[in-house]
């Protein structure tokens, strides 16, 4: 089974030479192709000296990642399976070689490769997406010892920063949806995946290591609209409040403090009026069954951790990779896009 890497890249020279170097230690043959969101910092000069073996796409502006994503694999030649990691981590040897072993079972449309933390390689950043009733979406075993890996269930999709999908199901999903400029497009994958009666296993010994992990501080303006946007997009696209008052508390319960910790504490409102726009993409959107048999997060586990975050958010300590769905950064699309949601 042949595999082609897609990595999306924004001025990311430094890190994306080291992603490039890990992937060239693999055990088994692949294809490597690397999205250019216009970056200006010489990374087409690194490629071309360093990996020429490596494709590189090269866009004309800062396309996003799941449309990043989406051109990568449009390139693909003779890949059964696409893996896509971040330009911020570092593979383990035998990632590939790992993360296609569940494709051996022809109902696995998906596998969920582990993040580390570089900082602390023994605390996992994303071991795959769970979800609550909601459909917010969390990492798997964030911030816990990565000896729980192995006993935990089988995620709902993989984090789009160490995620395998099987070539002909992501296709046939049409890929990522490209509404969303960055954040919720690996969720929104999977759910239109499981709905298409695809499995997701998760790979516990493909494991590479998220470089940004060490980083500290809270999230760009620009980030929190992004996540604003695909939270509501999600939530409409899916029709998830037409399941009742029940479910539209819940929704109130998890994202209303956040709306308002980004209003009262931080005097923005970019993020509320990002958040009607995507409730407006996301109806005209064409209408998806919202797959709440998925959800595993129960609400006192979902509160306790959106408090323990917005804990961390208040006190500075939270990693800059991660923002308020309880996801981490795995975007690679730094910097402003042409068409964010404002």
């Amino acid at each position: 089974m042949k595999a082609c890497v897609v990595i999306p890249t924004l001025d990311a020279r430094d890190l994306l030479e080291r992603a490039l170097a890990s992937l060239a230690e693999q055990t088994v043959p692949h294809d490597v192709v690397v999205v250019d969101n216009a970056s200006r910092d010489g990374t087409a000069e690194m490629m071309a000296s360093r990996f020429p073996h490596a494709r590189l796409v090269r866009n004309d502006r800062n396309l996003g990642f799941g449309r990043a994503v989406n051109r990568g694999v449009a390139g693909a030649q003779d890949a059964d399976v696409i893996v896509l990691v971040n330009n911020d981590t570092i593979c383990e040897p035998e990632f590939l070689e790992r993360i296609l072993e569940p494709f051996s079972d022809p109902q696995v449309g998906m596998v969920a490769g582990v993040l580390l933390q570089a900082s602390a390689p023994e605390l996992v950043d994303s071991a795959g997406i769970e979800l609550d009733a909601t459909l917010r979406s969390w990492d798997v075993l964030w911030n816990e010892p990565v000896a729980r890996v192995a006993e935990a269930p089988a995620p709902v999709g993989p984090c789009g920063g160490a995620a395998a999908y099987r070539i002909d199901a992501f296709r046939a999903a049409g890929g990522f949806d490209e509404t969303l400029f960055a954040y919720w497009e690996d969720v929104d994958l999977a759910l239109r995946l499981r709905l298409a009666g695809w499995r997701c296993e998760r790979a516990p010994s493909a494991r590479a290591l998220h470089a940004h992990s060490a980083t500290l501080g809270a999230s760009s303006p620009l980030q929190r609209r992004l996540e604003a946007f695909g939270r509501a997009y999600v939530l409409a696209k899916y029709r998830v409040a037409q399941r009742g008052i029940g479910t539209r508390m819940r929704i109130a319960l998890l994202d209303w403090p956040v709306l308002a910790i980004h209003l009262v504490v931080r005097r923005e409102l970019g993020p509320i009026r990002a958040r009607a726009r995507g409730r407006r993409a996301g109806r005209r959107a064409a209408p998806l069954r919202a797959p709440f048999e998925l959800a595993t997060v129960s609400l006192a586990t979902a509160l306790r951790r959106q408090y323990g975050l917005l804990v961390l958010r208040l006190s500075g300590r939270l990693p800059a990779h991660f923002h308020a769905t309880g996801r981490a950064e795995t975007t690679g699309t730094r910097g402003t896009p042409p068409s964010a949601p404002r």
